[in-house]
């Protein structure tokens, strides 16, 4: 079986395709087939061996793919051969042509995806769909900010926020392209972060209230002007730190307590490894039958060979993609 598994640690060139063993099926879990795979900026921080601590060679890449089930264990019940599925493995090993999966981690996609789209959906989806429901408990009408909206989970919580009825939903992206990509996902408005300061922007854009809810993955910078816009009561929910590539603990702002009782605002963190999202099937079917009921459809980006997944890391790193890029195994 032909995937990439790391066996040393670095930039692009480390992505090297071989022949590994074929997966074994678990008794109660499936081996898939397949058809897709979805890459996501965690996996060019893994790729360099920053994201956990104590990574340990060889390492399997991966989080999310879709395809089809060609085996499945004599416990097995859910799913049949032959059934196209999505697959979440925060344990990864998604850069391949077949993967094993436990029973939590194949889960049923929406109704009418292509096999991109279903790669597409995973991660991006459940982490935008956990943050502003099961932490930052949006309702209709509030608004809100998406940072990085031009990128698979921004495209992801700006196309949930604005079927939820966020109003109004803003983005961030950098460029004009980006902006106009960001728009027709369905935001209200989206500021070229690359030309103009966001925060005056939303301010007017809300009436001078500000935020109700702010989702950020870049950090830095952004992340302290997003705390500045938020509205009393309002909430930010962190995913990531994009900008910056190592030293974190040295690097990110501290935030004290007082200033959430003083100014009446939230902050939460959301990391799907530890959640494991998928494995709540109950938060999971919301929101699959969200997806279905607005006709939700991710939009794919760049689509590269799995040979050429260096070319796809330096895409997302160089900040040159929209929506979710795919490798095709």
């Amino acid at each position: 079986m032909k995937g990439i598994v790391l066996e040393r640690f670095g930039g692009p060139e480390v992505l090297e395709v071989k022949d590994w063993p074929e997966p074994a099926c678990p008794p109660d879990g499936y081996v898939i087939g397949l058809k897709a795979i979805g890459v996501n900026f965690a996996d060019t921080v893994e790729r360099r061996g920053l994201y956990r601590r104590n990574q340990a060679l060889p390492y399997p890449l991966g989080k999310e793919a879709s395809g089809v089930v060609m085996e499945r264990g004599p416990l097995a019940h859910e799913f049949q051969p032959g059934d196209a599925v999505i697959v979440v493995k925060f344990d990864n090993g998604c850069y391949a042509q077949r993967v094993s999966a436990r029973p939590d981690q194949v889960l049923r996609p929406p109704q009418g995806l292509s096999f991109h789209e279903m790669a597409a959906f995973g991660t991006s989806y459940g982490t935008a769909w956990f943050a502003m429901h099961e932490l930052a408990r949006v309702r209709p009408g509030e608004s809100a900010l998406i940072q990085a909206a031009a990128g698979g989970v921004g495209t992801a919580a700006v196309s949930l926020a604005a079927s939820f009825g966020c109003a109004p939903v803003v983005g961030t992206a950098g460029g004009p392209q980006k902006c106009a990509f960001v728009e027709s996902l369905g935001a209200d408005a989206c500021i070229d972060y690359s030309t103009r300061d966001f925060k005056e922007i939303v301010r007017d854009l809300t009436g001078g209230r500000g935020i109700d809810y702010c989702l950020e993955s870049v950090g830095g910078q952004v992340y302290e002007d997003s705390l500045a816009v938020l509205a009393p009561l309002g909430r930010l929910v962190i995913i990531g730190f994009s900008s910056i590539r190592d030293n974190y603990a040295e690097r990110i702002a501290r935030l004290h307590p007082l200033t959430l009782f003083q100014r009446s605002i939230s902050v939460a963190g959301l990391n799907a490894d530890n959640i494991q999202f998928q494995a709540n099937r109950a938060v999971w079917e919301r929101l699959v039958a969200h997806a279905e009921e607005h006709r939700i459809r991710p939009r794919v980006g760049a689509v590269y060979p799995l040979e050429r997944a260096g070319a796809a890391h330096t895409a997302i790193e160089s900040r040159q993609t929209m929506g979710k890029v795919i490798l095709e195994p």
